[in-house]
């Protein structure tokens, strides 16, 4: 692994290790598994999270929230324009993983379908930007991963019986290059 993709992983874990859960964590895990919170947080998340995510490198989000969380620099797959998506993470290895659950809803969360047309995208852990290229997981990983994300957010696991049978998409993104915001 060359040495700057370390330093980059190196950093991302340190300011995975300043993640901690808190009041609005606990909030938000409690009411994050009833059906009228994902209903409105569907609503409003995607307004103020970019905001809140973008204030001192993500180290805000971090404190509020208590959650790991990204920001998925992809591209439209119908639009071809770039998207940003802050989403909930988990890790396995240096690889980093992502569920799209759309708040229970029985669609998949577009994101998904930026990652399935255009699988090298971008994305943003504290205060590093580090390329990746997705790829959607095997049976086998998502029944190994998806006890992980329940662990990080209760509410996952409620997401799956709203959903009408959907499978959600879960993604492996994999590390490919070095690079620094």
């Amino acid at each position: 692994m060359p040495d700057d993709l370390r330093a980059q992983l190196d950093a991302i874990a340190a300011h995975e290790a300043r993640v901690q859960a808190g009041p609005v964590t606990r909030v938000m895990r409690r009411l994050g598994r009833t059906a009228a919170f994902s209903k409105a947080y569907s609503k409003i998340g995607p307004v103020i999270d970019p905001r809140i995510r973008e204030l001192k490198d993500g180290r805000v989000m971090a404190a509020v929230y208590g959650l790991p969380i990204l920001a998925l620099h992809s591209v439209g797959a119908k639009s071809g324009q770039p998207r940003v998506s802050p989403l909930v993470y988990v890790r396995d290895g240096d690889d980093v993983m992502l569920i799209g659950t759309n708040f229970g809803q029985p669609k998949h969360p577009g994101w998904t379908a930026n990652l399935l047309a255009h699988p090298d995208a971008e994305v943003e852990i504290g205060p590093v930007r580090l390329a990746v290229h997705a790829a959607m997981v095997d049976d086998e990983t998502w029944a190994r991963m998806f006890p992980r994300f329940v662990e990080v957010y209760p509410g996952y696991a409620n997401y799956l019986g709203r959903r009408e049978g959907l499978t959600p998409r879960m993604f492996r993104l994999t590390p490919v290059t070095a690079r620094t915001t």
